[in-house]
């Protein structure tokens, strides 16, 4: 097939010339043809080695197709950006030169007197004539809009479009084969006016006209192949100089030099393409002038690509080992995408080629990698668990510990493997436990924990009524997205939807708290609704605290929870998390059957615990009162935040869930009400979580 390579080159021994390899009927056909065709056109002149060492041919197509364009058109369907099938064109490096994208009305406001309003005018005939293919006439308006005289000189930000439109149409291109219109020579004047006038305010045009400028001399054959070579390797280099970030003019300069023979200082040119512009070394590949170095060009590429692989081994592998370990344990991990192809890649690097292996270190690795941090994932493992004898003490560190003579009741829940002593030193046999494991997608533990998400605990409370216990729920690590999406019905503003990471496991009192346990621990009832079973309420934010630092001091003195824990009211963040379960929605289930609300609440309190429970066994979340939470109010963040705490001061404290007179909007899952903190109602009581010390410092800003 005669001279299908990406771009012109020519040939020591002759060989086409510009016009004839424009009118050449091969190439004008392959041009129109599917990118895929175009594609296996030019793979097809690749040696197997070189092939072996840039890719495969399935990604090799894929790759191809971002390059060309399946219209035989200067502009792609749009009509917005050169088409690469134009036979100069570098994809989008043409797609604003010659003003083609600049709206009339901009230019003409532009025009200082009536004799450029009319150049304006030529130069939209010229334009709309080149986009319809008629260069013949696109080059007479060009020509009449530079006759109309020298005023027309100084209005730069116009006249390089003129000449800079006027050298692509004497360029030539597949559309545009007409003998007596292409002039190379006089399309490098043109581009060098172009620049000339740029340069000012326009830099990166400049440079592209400069590039032009060398193009349209590296095609010439005027009896002077050397002295046409200098100038347009001049002409690139400058355009370089213009702007550094021009990858064209990288490949162009390298292309030319490997034209002279200048192979080391080409290739090195190459080596330092931009990881996002690898895929022109696929360009290269196709290119007439690399492919008469090819020995070099191969063994640059099998640098390049051994290169590649060193890092996919030392930065990607590792990571790959610590998610394949996890596979099997968390099965959610392993249907994920980003895992999937991040363990992949790492597994069959060494079989694949240098664009594979570059572009997803370049690209696909960091996208995976970010996606697989903020995820995260709950991996359960059957372990042996090494018991605690009765009066073992366990360190803070750990987060709970036993007594000797009482239950110890949370240490079977929440101790860290590491911290346990050792059942087997004294002779006992081991048990069978699961233990879970909160990770994110890279494989990587964040915390570990005993004992099943919803688990229930009972924790005794003073004598005196039936009621003598204080059941609460597990409540595992976790990620969530917390607030509304913008199209939930019933939204606030002040939903924000953001992600907030809740590190630490904590306790949730089952369902609010009932007046038979309030009267337990304070010395008076202040509800509305009396009854042991009722929520108590007409309790402030204050009145509820005091109840939990009571509660705290009772079961620190019992000895049910160690130091540094305590009972108190939840965070905005931990109650939402909780109710949510993680899941998203406006409830965790049918408002009517998980909720005592306006629509069904006969106006009064109901006994906790008569609606459905969420699925970590939550009562009461949703409706018969709201709760009241730590919090101070402020408008959420936009950002990921990890355990907020509330803003350090504030004017309301926030409550949330809804309650017996409120409508479904307001016992939503995102709803949040705020009052006072010396604020009571018969529509508002409390919940407690039980919190340990923080595992670290707060890592994002707080709500």
């Amino acid at each position: 097939m005669p001279n299908l390579s990406w771009n012109f080159s020519r040939s020591p021994s002759g060989g086409l010339s510009w016009l004839e390899y424009l009118q050449d009927p091969v190439r004008s056909r392959v041009a129109i043809d599917e990118p895929a065709a175009v594609a296996q056109a030019l793979l097809d002149r690749l040696p197997p080695s070189t092939l072996r060492l840039i890719g495969s041919p399935e990604s090799l197509t894929a790759l191809f197709g971002c390059l060309v364009h399946p219209t035989n058109s200067l502009l792609d369907p749009s009509g917005m950006r050169l088409s690469a099938a134009f036979t100069w064109s570098r994809g989008e490096v043409l797609a604003s030169m010659g003003g083609m994208l600049v709206p009339v009305d901009e230019l003409m406001a532009q025009a200082r007197s009536p004799v450029e309003s009319v150049v304006v005018q030529l130069f939209q005939v010229a334009r709309e004539s080149f986009l319809e293919l008629c260069f013949t006439e696109s080059l007479e308006a060009l020509n009449c809009a530079l006759d109309t005289g020298p005023s027309l000189n100084v209005s730069g930000k116009l006249v390089w479009r003129i000449h800079l439109l006027r050298a692509l149409v004497l360029l030539g291109s597949v559309d545009n084969t007409n003998p007596r219109l292409i002039n190379p020579a006089q399309a490098e004047q043109s581009f060098l006016m172009a620049a000339r006038y740029a340069r000012s305010e326009y830099r990166l045009d400049a440079a592209r006209a400069l590039l032009g400028a060398g193009w349209a001399a590296y095609v010439q054959d005027n009896g002077q192949p050397n002295y046409r070579m200098r100038e347009a390797m001049t002409y690139t280099d400058e355009a370089q100089d213009l702007d550094d970030e021009l990858v064209e003019a990288q490949f162009q300069s390298a292309k030319f030099r490997m034209a002279r023979g200048e192979t080391n200082p080409a290739l090195h040119s190459l080596r330092w393409l931009p990881v996002t512009e690898r895929v022109v070394l696929l360009k290269a590949a196709a290119d007439e002038d690399f492919k008469r170095h090819a020995e070099k060009l191969e063994a640059f590429l099998s640098a390049l690509r051994e290169e590649q692989l060193t890092k996919i081994q030392s930065e990607v592998v590792p990571v790959a080992s610590r998610i394949r370990q996890w596979m099997g344990h968390c099965p959610k991990l392993a249907e994920t995408p980003a895992a999937q192809r991040l363990v992949n890649m790492a597994e069959g690097a060494p079989d694949r080629g240098l664009l594979d292996v570059h572009g997803y270190f370049g690209f696909g690795y960091q996208e995976d990698y970010s996606e697989l941090q903020k995820s995260f994932f709950e991996a359960r493992r059957t372990v042996i668990l090494e018991g605690i004898q009765p009066g073992d003490s366990v360190d803070e560190a750990g987060g709970l510990a036993t007594h000797s003579g009482e239950s110890g009741v949370l240490a079977e829940s929440l101790q860290p493997s590491s911290q346990i002593r050792g059942r087997h030193s004294r002779g006992h046999p081991a048990d069978q436990e699961t233990e879970y494991q909160f990770l994110n997608g890279l494989g990587e533990v964040i915390t570990t924990y005993r004992g099943t998400p919803g688990s229930r605990k009972q924790f005794q409370l003073p004598p005196g009524t039936d009621a003598t216990t204080w059941a609460a729920r597990w409540i595992p690590p976790g990620r969530f997205s917390m607030g509304s999406p913008i199209h939930e019905p019933g939204r606030e503003l002040d939903e924000v939807l953001h992600s907030v990471t809740l590190p630490d496991g904590f306790f949730f009192s089952e369902t609010p708290c009932t007046q038979g346990q309030w009267s337990l621990l304070m010395p008076h009832n202040p509800s509305k609704f009396r009854g042991a079973h009722l929520p108590v309420e007409q309790v402030s934010w204050d009145d509820a605290r005091e109840f939990a630092r009571k509660l705290t001091e009772f079961h620190h003195k019992m000895g049910h929870i160690s130091a540094g824990w305590r009972w108190d009211l939840p965070t905005e963040a931990q109650w939402e998390y909780a109710c949510r379960v993680r899941k998203s929605g406006e409830f965790y289930g049918p408002i009517d059957s998980v909720a005592w609300y306006q629509l069904n609440s006969q106006k009064r309190t109901h006994p906790v615990g008569t609606r459905q429970p969420n699925a970590w066994g939550l009562l009461d979340m949703h409706g018969n009162v709201s709760k009241w939470c730590l919090d101070w109010y402020r408008q959420y963040p936009f950002e990921a935040v990890t355990h907020p705490m509330g803003p350090a001061f504030g004017t309301f404290r926030v409550y949330r869930g809804g309650g017996w007179s409120d409508g479904a909007r307001c016992c939503r899952s995102a709803y949040r009400g705020r009052s006072v903190p010396d604020f009571r109602s018969s529509n508002i009581g409390f919940s407690l979580a039980l919190s340990g010390p923080l595992s670290g410092a707060v890592a994002a800003p707080t709500h």
